[in-house]
C-alpha cells in the first residue's frame, strides 16, 4: 500500500465524524495479534531472564501488550512463576511483565 498522502488531501472536504473513524481505523490496522513462541525460542527466553537475575545483568525485553510491542530495559528482580510475572526494575521505576506476552529477549 502506498503512503503518499493518501486520505490527507480528501480531509478538508470530509465531515470531521469521517475523519474520526478514519483515524480509529488507521490506528486499528496498527495492531498486531499475540505472539505464539515454539519451545526453543521460550527455553531460550528463559535461560536469559535466569541469567539477568542470578547475575543482574541488564536484559531487553520486548513483550506484547494491548495489541502493539513494548520493549523495556532493566534487570530481572523477581520471577513469580505462580502469577507468570516477572519483576523488571528499570532506571524509572519497576514493571511487571506476563512470561506468556514476551516476544524477545536480549542481554
Amino acid at each position: 500500500m502506498i503512503n503518499d498522502r493518501g486520505a490527507k488531501k480528501w480531509t478538508s472536504i470530509m465531515l470531521p465524524e469521517h475523519v474520526k473513524l478514519l483515524s480509529a481505523w488507521t490506528e486499528e490496522q496498527k495492531l498486531v495479534e499475540k505472539p505464539v513462541l515454539d519451545e526453543q525460542e521460550l527455553e531460550r527466553i528463559r535461560i536469559l531472564v535466569m541469567d539477568s537475575l542470578n547475575y543482574t545483568l541488564p536484559i531487553r525485553v520486548v513483550y506484547w501488550k494491548d495489541g502493539l510491542f513494548t520493549k523495556r530495559t532493566g534487570i530481572v528482580a523477581k520471577v513469580d512463576e505462580l502469577n507468570k510475572l516477572i519483576k523488571l526494575d528499570l532506571l524509572s521505576g519497576e514493571t511487571f511483565i506476563p512470561i506468556d506476552s514476551i516476544k524477545s529477549v536480549r542481554i
